[in-house]
């Protein structure tokens, strides 16, 4: 874990923080959109991750964000026989390219689809979120070393949970709509980052309780999975079934619990499933 650490903060010290803020309007790409957008940053940190996490995991694969994206196929590395480093160099980069805090890097090693190490880098905090299989959550200080064992927030009721809705790309955009109006009618509020991984940290370090996305790929979710199942959290798909990250429209719930998770399912999302 030290040594994983070490590389992606390296990482960050000489590829992403320089280019905070310092971004020009060339070294900004849009992908399949003007939200989905890459930088030379986001390039660069996932060429360097790539070949230094290789290095440290003799054999192993990667997937990487902007790898697959523009080779779609590399996500079925998840489905195979070889260990694979699942990398977002900058998840949040619409955020980064604004000079807006939240942002984050994320590795994850996973062996046959399922996480077994994973880190969420907040660097302009100077902390990281880690966690191994069967080893707990832990938040660490880069500044002093220290280390704090994480758990989720406590079961409460529905209208007493804060959390984030992602539902881009569910069903049509007046269903979405009717959505987010239901989830804040239940909840006591709903949000949205533009950065999954500092969701999931917010899930395990502060008062926040569930995330619920529809889209669900890999680099955004598998390093944010094992840190909220390490911690005592309850994952599901929106039909009741195993995270699969390899296919990454089933959606994704991450509850305090499964007596909560059955409560979300009968009340925000069952009469959208039919």
């Amino acid at each position: 874990m030290k040594k994983v650490v070490a590389v992606i903060q390296e990482t960050a010290e000489e590829i992403i923080l320089p280019r905070f803020k310092a971004l020009t309007t060339e070294q900004i790409i849009e992908k399949s959109g003007p939200g989905d957008l890459v930088t030379i940053a986001d390039i660069e940190a996932e060429e360097k991750l790539s070949k230094a996490l290789k290095q440290l995991v003799i054999g192993s694969k990667v997937v990487g964000e902007e790898t697959t994206s523009k080779k779609p196929e590399t996500i079925n590395l998840l489905a195979s026989d070889s260990l694979v480093w699942v990398i977002d160099p900058i998840d949040g980069t619409k955020n980064f390219t604004k000079g807006n805090h939240l942002f984050c890097i994320m590795v994850c090693l996973v062996r046959l689809g399922t996480p077994v190490l994973a880190v969420i880098f907040d660097p302009l905090n100077n902390r990281y979120i880690a966690a191994e299989e069967g080893s707990g959550s832990w938040l660490h200080k880069t500044t002093s070393g220290s280390a704090e064992k994480l758990k989720v927030a406590g079961s409460v009721k529905l209208d007493q949970m804060s959390g984030f809705l992602s539902l881009g790309g569910f069903k049509d955009r007046p269903t979405r709509d009717e959505m987010r109006k239901l989830g804040n009618q239940i909840f006591k509020s709903c949000d949205n980052l533009g950065c999954s991984g500092h969701e999931y940290v917010q899930l395990v370090i502060d008062d926040k309780h569930f995330t619920i996305n529809y889209r669900t790929f890999p680099w955004d979710h598998l390093p944010g999975s094992l840190i909220h199942l390490e911690a005592g959290g309850y994952l599901t798909n929106f039909y009741g079934g195993k995270y699969d990250p390899t296919k990454i429209t089933r959606g994704l719930v991450a509850v305090p619990s499964e007596s909560i998770w059955k409560e979300v399912q009968d009340k925000f999302l069952r009469a959208y499933l039919i």
